[in-house]
């Protein structure tokens, strides 16, 4: 009789705070009166979210945020006074649970501070659409950003539920029943069957370049198997992410370019802009790029190198890793490396994904072998490269 009336005001609690959660406050940072204006309408756009200020520069959002709140904030790259990155590093400091989107253009320098602004705690970037027609370019953004809006609105509404489920099993009677996940179902390898890693494919869009940073960083130098990376990303900003990665890991980061050999402790990334496929030379893996039409909406995509891996790798033991991101990229090619390969497939768990989209559109479809969090998948790639195969995380 007691509990009743406890989770019932909770419960009310959870339906006034996700009402407060249909519109994200959003803040709006950019040195072009014209792009502030797109971006604003952009965002007003979705229905999902409505700009409460925009500024022409990072200190004017550093000084708003003294005053008020937000919940996600768009910030262009470069900006006179204070440019975006330095913003940024300010605001993830100060208010950490604010996300955080740059507006970047595509030159090589552009490329470069968006990859730092990535390490530094944005989710992910919008590039500036060439064209000149101002309308058409609100739409592309609105697009990009309600996928987003959608996914920062979910997040949300799971820490409410979170948090409030915390509260009610403190207020009940204090028999609370604990809830144990069955992994065991998940967990299907067998080290007979899989005794070594000939190939590590890795999928990824949305939150991708911090979640590599976390697998590569994690490798030891004498990882001497072949991963080769598709990473939703445009051209020019591979080459960045591919150069940044490459200074932080013990392991050898590049770029591909047409006609390489897939070696030994080397990670190779798609190019933006080209598909990524392996031919086989002999004994030989080589890589392919090749600009064909896009695939899921994308190129480079999963899907295309995964499928041509299973193509000329049959009977090979082959780890596929799939991480955050939208849609469902990589998973028919997982199905593909199923049918012809020894495929071991891990994804990243829900809780640890900016974008559950991609992992999830595998696991759903009863792909996935395990779904590990993010930082402990370094290690589960370590123990089934030598033969411990499926250990405690």
């Amino acid at each position: 009789m007691i509990v009743i009336p406890v989770c019932f005001s909770v419960v009310l609690r959870i339906c006034e705070e996700v009402c407060f959660l249909e519109k994200l406050k959003v803040i709006v940072a950019d040195d072009s009166s014209m792009y502030r204006d797109v971006l604003t309408k952009a965002v007003n756009g979705t229905g999902m979210a409505e700009v409460i200020f925009a500024g022409s520069n990072g200190r004017m959002v550093v000084e708003f945020l003294k005053k008020e709140t937000a919940d996600f904030v768009l910030l262009d790259v470069f900006m006179p006074e204070m440019d975006g990155i330095e913003a940024l590093k300010i605001i993830k400091k100060n208010y950490p649970n604010i996300d955080a989107v740059m507006i970047s253009s595509d030159s090589i320098r552009s490329a470069e501070l968006t990859v730092e602004a990535l390490d530094n705690g944005a989710i992910d970037f919008i590039l500036k659409p060439p064209d000149s027609d101002h309308e058409k370019s609100t739409e592309i953004i609105k697009t990009q950003l309600q996928i987003l809006f959608m996914q920062v609105r979910l997040n949300k509404f799971k820490s409410i539920i979170g948090n409030n489920q915390k509260e009610v099993d403190r207020r009940d009677t204090g028999k609370t029943e604990e809830i144990k996940i069955e992994t065991d179902a998940l967990n299907k390898f067998d080290p007979k069957k899989f005794t070594s890693i000939d190939l590590i494919l890795i999928a990824s869009s949305t939150g991708g370049p911090s979640a590599l940073e976390k697998i590569f960083t994690g490798l030891d130098s004498d990882f001497d198997i072949p991963i080769l990376v598709v990473q939703h990303m445009p051209p020019k900003f591979t080459r960045s992410l591919s150069e940044s990665l490459n200074k932080k890991c013990k392991l050898s980061v590049k770029e591909a370019c047409n006609n390489d050999l897939v070696q030994k402790g080397q990670i190779i990334i798609a190019p933006g802009g080209y598909h990524m496929l392996v031919e086989r030379e002999g004994p030989d893996l080589i890589i392919k790029t090749e600009v064909t039409p896009y695939v899921n909406g994308v190129r480079p995509a999963a899907d295309v190198l995964f499928t041509s891996v299973a193509n000329r790798c049959e009977d090979k033991n082959i780890l596929a890793v799939i991480l955050t991101g939208m849609g469902s990229d990589g998973k028919n090619g997982v199905m593909m490396l199923k049918q012809k390969c020894n495929c071991y497939c891990i994804t990243q768990s829900e809780n640890t994904c900016v974008v559950y989209g991609m992992p999830k559109s595998v696991y759903q479809s009863g792909l996935s072998d395990e779904v590990i969090d993010i930082g402990s998948i370094s290690k589960r790639i370590q123990g089934i490269a030598t033969g411990k195969g499926i250990l405690p995380l």
